[in-house]
């Protein structure tokens, strides 16, 4: 039997929703449901291994305009409004709801959302790319990227159909051209 190698690569991404021309834009809700439910998360979870001395490795790409989405002012801006709304809201549930059996649900959502606005603007500066670098720079992720377009660049070299093609994913485009 051939031996070889496996490495399990977590995939950071979302296609590219900026829209400055519009105050709100629906699809930026993708990129806010994932700075709460996934990327804030998964820092947090770094953080804590990292304090508990649980040695970890962990390989994860961030695609361009994840990347970009990330650094950008405008969507850092509107994340952080978005954020105070939400703990508006989650302070109005939890006074609605405080002698009812949803009491503890609401503050546990209500402690998560005060937690990722200290994380995302107390700790990282509204910029998570710096969290995932402090990681990388300790030693704890290696951050790889990726074309804009999916493409698994060891196989282009192997799928010669892979280079003459451009496939673009569904979510980022619906276009596919030959």
């Amino acid at each position: 039997m051939a031996s070889g190698y496996l490495c399990l690569q977590l995939h950071a991404h979302l296609p590219f929703i900026r829209h400055p021309e519009h105050e709100e834009f629906m699809e930026e809700d993708w990129f806010y449901e994932a700075v709460i439910e996934t990327y804030i998360p998964m820092l947090q979870t770094y953080e804590s291994l990292t304090n508990d001395g649980i040695d970890f490795r962990i390989t994860m790409s961030i695609t361009p305009p994840l990347c970009e989405m990330f650094a950008d002012p405008l969507l850092q801006d509107r994340f952080v409004a978005r954020l105070k709304e939400l703990i508006e809201l989650s302070e109005k549930e939890l006074n609605r709801t405080k002698n009812s059996d949803f009491y503890n649900t609401a503050l546990m959502y209500h402690n998560k959302l005060k937690s990722c606005y200290d994380v995302f603007v107390n700790k990282y500066n509204k910029n998570l790319i710096n969290g995932f670098k402090h990681f990388q720079d300790i030693g704890k992720i290696e951050i790889v990227t990726c074309g804009a377009t999916h493409g698994f660049m060891p196989l282009m070299n192997i799928n010669k159909n892979a280079i003459n093609t451009i496939n673009i994913c569904n979510c980022c485009s619906s276009r596919s051209a030959s």
